[in-house]
């Protein structure tokens, strides 16, 4: 069976599906074959997502080292842009020289560019650089293909590492499947979730072109993995209750649990190897920033933004 057959049969018959998962014969192979066309559904998501930084690369810019003519050297952070007026803001702190040269991203230094102006506009101090100034990342074209990357391994690694849970926890419910039938429903269900999100490619791709608002972006890409996670959730269920013993109870219980474990897990992964879109103002970063914080903090406060 080809990836486009399992694909059909995913979306048009999963029962063949079930029926092979509870024989298990050929659960290798076809483990392997689920495993792969989420690899390729989730990373096509994945360029998708990661085409928003590469469509607005002027959020690479992040912090700025300002040297006078007298060799004084001042940093500081970048607080927002306009690149129409090829103005660079930050909040007022320390006094800025009227005029020098500048560099962004002190981490990984832009090329210099001369300082025409430094005024003042309320809270902020703007540096006005030449119109010729280029405000944009370089090699932004490798972060669609980094997300591209970290999409399917999001899911891939909290599969890995909740796997030994995952199947205790179906003995401890005396559903009584061995590691292979487990790990098979497992596969179906990131093979369905993977298949829904590469529909919604196009939309995201459109979105992320159109829309220069970072917490908009954020919260249209968790509503998107929420509906492709439903979909998978509704056929790890169809397949859990298709290979129960009869008169099993208890089958809610046990698809609530795999699924809580995964999510705490893939919460968790999720942050690990965050950025999938990048932050405003924050430079390039590594394809892992491993830090402190908690995803679904983060995902409520930015509610709490996109209308600002």
């Amino acid at each position: 069976m080809g990836l486009l057959a399992t694909v059909d049969t995913l979306l048009r018959d999963r029962n063949g599906l079930y029926e092979k998962t509870a024989e298990g014969k050929g659960l290798g192979r076809l483990l392997g074959r689920l495993l792969l066309v989420f690899a390729l559904t989730s990373a096509l998501y994945g360029l998708g997502m990661g085409s928003f930084r590469l469509f607005h690369p002027e959020f690479f810019f992040a912090d700025f080292e300002m040297t006078s003519a007298q060799e004084i050297v001042v940093r500081g952070r970048v607080a927002g842009m306009n690149p129409e007026t090829h103005t660079v803001y930050t909040e007022r702190g320390a006094a800025l020289p009227p005029a020098g040269t500048i560099r962004f991203n002190t981490s990984l230094p832009s090329e210099a560019c001369k300082v025409v102006s430094v005024t003042e506009e309320k809270d902020y101090t703007g540096i006005v650089l030449p119109q010729e100034t280029a405000l944009r990342e370089a090699n932004a074209w490798r972060i669609p293909l980094i997300v591209a990357l970290k999409a399917p391994a999001l899911f891939v690694l909290a599969l890995l590492i909740c796997a030994p849970a995952l199947y205790v926890l179906n003995l401890a419910f005396n559903m009584r499947l061995h590691f292979m039938p487990v790990m098979t429903l497992m596969a179906l269900a990131l093979a369905a979730t993977g298949t829904m999100l590469a529909v919604f490619v196009p939309i995201a791709a459109l979105f992320s072109f159109v829309t220069e608002n970072y917490h908009f972006m954020k919260i249209f890409h968790v509503a998107v993995f929420a509906i492709a996670g439903w979909f998978g959730v509704k056929v790890l269920s169809e397949g859990l209750a298709r290979l129960a013993p009869e008169g099993i109870k208890g089958l809610r219980v046990l698809l609530c649990s795999w699924l809580l474990l995964y999510c705490l897990v893939g919460g968790q992964i999720a942050w690990t190897l965050k950025p999938f879109l990048g932050t405003p103002y924050l430079p390039a970063t590594p394809p892992f920033r491993v830090e402190s914080g908690n995803i679904y903090v983060s995902t409520f406060r930015s509610m709490t933004q996109v209308g600002r």
